[in-house]
């Protein structure tokens, strides 16, 4: 991902009027000395601060982790217990479209921001999966680090950091297992755009986390709170409410983020456990209400069991109560 024509132009453009700025501080009449040392200095600068923020983000967009992050050697079995756990785990996955074909985070036509080509890929067998053992698809699930040792972008692999390794083996027995779906997306190619974007406001979209050196097992199954903090952690839960689950600190959705959702911690206290299950089968809230479209209580449908959704609220309905995060 390196933009190599406007680097260079920014380059061009800082020794310009650099050079500009040297040839007015030479110069005999001193009124277009002032103005020509001042207004070529400012766009020397101005240039060179550009060129320097755009060098440093194209250098995080291809900074290497493959030493640092070696994949596992692993080979998901996928036995019918695997696909099945599989199938409920990647169920939240709707960034990469209902039959995991990929999506275009950009969208298309006029209004897509031009930061180049970001897609959610395809993660079928018609993709480029094919070409990736299991344990760099485990890598990039957990840890958010490409086959080519980048970070990926925009991967909530903070949310399934935790993952089991028994889960996280079954999420790849069942993406191994899916239809493919053609055409593959395109290759993710972000241009001087979005590496400016990425070393500023949008640095949080590398998702690369912390290496995995150690074996992670998930508790037992069953209706615990302790599986039920398990579930939340690992089904995105803090993507719109806040990595305490007090509220969201973002705008909302229409930001470009994850939707704002609620403060968990006080509303989820006056529910019963009928009410949270009304929510995740139906979406429906306590007074009959349809819930927000931006809730996506239809993939958590398919991610959890009844047993599944009791241990969740269990945990949730005895958190303490936290004020708002604020906006």
């Amino acid at each position: 991902m390196i933009d190599f024509v406007p680097l260079l132009v920014l380059g061009a453009l800082t020794a310009l009027f650099g050079f500009l700025a040297f040839r007015a501080w030479g110069s005999k009449r001193t009124w277009l000395k002032w103005v020509g040392v001042i207004l070529s200095g400012l766009l020397t600068l101005v240039f060179a601060l550009v060129l320097a923020v755009a060098l440093y983000g194209t250098f995080k967009l291809n900074q290497n982790y493959n030493a640092t992050h070696p994949a596992a050697d692993i080979k998901a079995a996928g036995t019918p217990a695997q696909l099945a756990r599989g199938k409920q785990v990647t169920a939240t996955c709707g960034c990469h479209g209902e039959n995991f074909g990929g999506t275009n985070f950009m969208g298309e036509g006029s209004g897509a921001p031009p930061v180049g080509v970001l897609y959610a890929p395809n993660l079928t067998p018609a993709g480029d999966l094919k070409n990736w053992t299991d344990g760099e698809i485990a890598r990039a699930i957990r840890e958010g680090v490409h086959k080519n040792g980048r970070s990926l972008i925009i991967m909530p692999s903070a949310v399934f950091h935790n993952m089991s390794d028994e889960d996280v083996q079954s999420a790849v027995a069942y993406l191994r297992s899916l239809p493919p779906v053609e055409p593959d997306t395109p290759a993710n190619n972000l241009n001087i755009v979005g590496a400016l974007l990425i070393a500023t406001v949008f640095n949080s979209a590398q998702t690369v986390q912390p290496h995995i050196t150690q074996t992670v097992v998930a508790p037992p199954a069953g209706v615990t709170a302790e599986y039920g903090k398990y579930l939340v952690s690992i089904s995105g839960c803090v993507d719109c409410h806040g990595d305490n689950l007090a509220g969201s600190r973002s705008a909302g959705g229409g930001g470009g983020g994850p939707p704002a959702g609620p403060n968990i911690t006080t509303v989820l206290p006056k529910w019963n456990e009928q009410d949270f299950i009304n929510l995740m089968r139906q979406g429906k809230l306590p007074d009959g209400k349809q819930v927000s479209e931006e809730m996506p209580w239809q993939e958590y449908d398919r991610f959890a069991t009844d047993d599944n959704l009791k241990a969740m609220f269990l945990y949730l309905h005895g958190l303490p109560a936290l004020p708002d995060n604020p906006k």
